[in-house]
């Protein structure tokens, strides 16, 4: 690459550089959760893209974001606790490949359950993130069946106030579901704990509204230093064009003078030899 050529190619390569530097914010995601995280995203001015993995079994996804956007889609998404949180059920409790010991069977059972309680409560819209314990004690007195110790379980719920100012579940069918998921267990031995999650940040304003500058998909709030950038860069090309142009005129100018300067005394011995 030549001095000049060079010297056109650095502003457009500065210019790439700016607006084209990016980060993964999210990997390995569903689609519902990269489709959640997408929306969610570009609500709040934030120029995301969802790309699809490459290789494996399942379908998977990658969210990709500005470098300089990145802490600020990543407290969005702590926020509004995604992606999702699943917990391992009763599907992965069967692919044990291990002999495990009876405790260790009866421990692995429990959490099992417990994740299929939780993975069902984080389908309900407007749910964050559910967990959920449940403890089915043993029974070691089998001569006294009425005093058997019963199961409990406890139940914690992040959720977002849906339309109207209503929460998404309440405490009453809660116990009521965690009951009918577990023998034996009573609503009444069931503990709730709902909490509300802290209101989202204001999604589209004018600033952070997106928008397509020639072809670039940005923010308003950017899209002002990105024309001021660009117009720099043009600006720059075309004085860079015109010092070419002079410089290759001068010289231009310059070979022929020195043509004619030659030419005289040639001219002026040719006139004396006569």
């Amino acid at each position: 690459m030549t001095r000049r050529t060079s010297v056109f190619a650095a502003p457009l390569l500065a210019l790439l550089f700016l607006t084209g530097c990016s980060i993964e914010l999210q990997h390995e995601l569903t689609e519902a959760d990269a489709n959640e995280i997408y929306v969610l995203l570009s609500k709040n001015g934030i120029n995301a893209k969802k790309e699809k993995a490459e290789g494996g079994n399942e379908v998977r996804f990658t969210i990709v974001v500005p470098k300089g956007d990145a802490a600020q889609a990543a407290e969005l998404l702590k926020r509004n606790s995604l992606p999702r949180p699943v917990e391992k059920g009763l599907s992965h409790f069967a692919k044990g490949s291990m002999v495990p010991t009876a405790t260790e069977e009866r421990a692995m059972l429990l959490k099992a359950m417990a994740g299929e309680v939780s993975n069902a409560l984080n389908q309900i819209d407007g749910v964050l993130e559910a967990r959920a314990i449940v403890m089915v004690p043993e029974n070691n007195d089998l001569s006294q069946p009425e005093n058997r110790p019963m199961p409990s379980a406890s139940v914690f719920i992040k959720y977002r106030l849906l339309e109207g100012g209503k929460a998404p579940v309440t405490v009453e069918a809660v116990k009521q579901f965690v009951a009918s998921s577990v023998a034996e267990l009573k609503p009444d031995a069931v503990t709730v704990l709902m909490t509300e999650a802290m209101a989202p940040t204001a999604e589209t304003t004018e600033t952070n509204r997106l928008q397509d500058v020639l072809g670039v998909r940005m923010t308003a709030a950017s899209a002002g230093t990105f024309k001021m950038i660009l117009g720099c860069a043009f600006a720059l090309i075309l004085a860079m064009m015109g010092l070419t142009a002079w410089t290759f005129m001068r010289g231009g100018s310059g070979g022929g003078n020195a043509a004619a300067t030659a030419a005289r005394p040639a001219r002026a011995r040719g006139g004396r030899a006569e």
